[in-house]
């Protein structure tokens, strides 16, 4: 499934999450994807990471630990050892290196 990051997220999109947290990804409306499925990151066309679907959630059942939000959305979770950072080598792709 391709997840287009907004430019508002996108230096957010890399900070390392708090241990024990798992990371994810909220949705209006119910993602066509499932466990096991690819996850693309694309930052304005460029794809910049990927990670393996680790569970779909439906809304209501949790909320963002950090800010509180997201209660109402679907959520896509996936776990930090699936995720792979596409950046090194991509020229076109100008934000600092982690």
């Amino acid at each position: 499934m391709r997840i287009n990051v907004p430019k508002f997220a996108q230096a957010h999109f890399w900070d390392e999450p708090p241990a024990g947290v798992v990371e994810f990804w909220a949705f209006r409306y119910k993602p066509p994807c499932e466990k096991g499925d690819l996850l693309e990151f694309y930052f304005g066309g460029t794809k910049v990471a990927e990670a393996t679907v680790a569970m779909v959630e439906a809304r209501g059942f949790s909320q963002c630990e950090h800010s509180g939000k997201y209660k109402n959305s679907w959520k896509v979770f996936w776990l930090q050892e699936s995720f792979k950072d596409l950046r090194e080598g991509n020229e076109s792709f100008d934000a600092p290196k982690i």
